[in-house]
């Protein structure tokens, strides 16, 4: 899975603990990222998605992506303790969380992407404007 050793705060207790922990660390930090977003499933939810790999009856199968995703992310920042962060990761990263099956290039994921972000706002004089 991962170096124990870059989890200091694991140190000291048995292997069996420092897994189990870092399962619980990354299914509630999974389940209160992802709720914060809008997903519908509880932690218990959550934790039977990630440990058991099947759907919740009921549930959008969006937000079962969203969770099997975010789990992925953390399990590859746990990898990439203790070592190098190289642009790859950033787009390993992007992958992992991306529950869209269908890419264009305004959400290219592998690559930096190239166009610019931007928003429309009310200036001063209640006039739409384009800030980038």
């Amino acid at each position: 899975m991962m170096a124990m050793e870059n989890f200091r705060f694991l140190q000291g207790l048995d292997k069996d603990i420092q897994h189990t922990l870092l399962r619980q660390l990354r299914d509630l930090w999974t389940h209160t990222s992802t709720a914060i977003e809008g997903n519908a499933l509880s932690l218990g939810d959550t934790k039977f998605i990630l440990d058991e790999g099947l759907t919740v009856s009921g549930k959008p199968i969006k937000d079962h992506q969203e969770v099997i995703g975010h789990a992925k992310a953390i399990e590859l920042i746990y990898s990439l303790i203790g070592r190098e962060i190289v642009p790859g990761d950033f787009f390993d990263l992007h992958k992992a969380i991306q529950t869209e099956i269908a890419t264009d290039i305004y959400k290219p994921y592998g690559s930096w992407k190239l166009e610019p972000n931007g928003t429309y706002a009310l200036d001063d004089a209640g006039k739409q404007v384009y800030i980038e």
